[in-house]
């Protein structure tokens, strides 16, 4: 289902929302910090990359696919708290895994440690399970990622292997609707 709004979820202690413009200088800081990007890919993003992929293809991905990413905060505050969500990049990996949507979670390192990661994904992994048709979702992680693997496994992924991307093998995970093993 394509056009489908950005639904905000609300957790215990967090907002997921859609991106707005007033989120870039946020955005930009957080895409720009060495632990955020220590995982994924290792290189900040400019500026112009961070209003591309993180604004403007996050509204995009619902208008496209019917789910994509939320913008994650604090509910008292507001503050910055990360990103969370589905895609289907059409990722260059063997084997690929077009068709699937699938979940990313990228916290602030000033929240790391403190819940709101599993938080956000079981929020998200609640809605693709009630909202839609699709009977399974993956993930990958890079071997390193402890943290990330932990939270994976705890919302029901299994390692299913892994892909090549980017010239490096990384962990695959699938996890079944309603979190049984894909």
């Amino acid at each position: 289902m394509s056009g489908r709004p950005v639904p905000v979820i609300l957790t215990e202690r967090l907002k997921l929302r859609a991106h707005e413009a007033s989120d870039f200088d946020a955005l930009a800081a957080h895409w720009s910090h060495p632990e955020t990007i220590r995982f994924i890919g290792g290189s900040a993003r400019s500026p112009h990359d961070v209003w591309n992929r993180n604004v403007l293809r996050n509204r995009g991905l619902w208008e496209v696919l019917g789910y994509g990413y939320w913008l994650v905060e604090e509910r008292k505050g507001g503050a910055f708290v990360g990103e969370v969500g589905f895609a289907d990049f059409h990722r260059d990996t063997e084997p690929g895994f077009w068709g699937v949507p699938e979940c990313g979670w990228v916290i602030s390192p000033d929240r790391f440690g403190q819940g709101y990661a599993s938080e956000a994904v079981k929020a998200i992994h609640d809605w693709l399970d009630s909202e839609t048709e699709h009977v399974k979702c993956c993930c990958i992680i890079d071997a390193e990622n402890a943290p990330s693997i932990r939270i994976a496994e705890k919302i029901g992924y299994v390692q299913h292997g892994t892909v090549r991307f980017n010239e490096e093998d990384v962990m695959y995970f699938e996890r079944a609707k309603g979190g049984q093993s894909a």
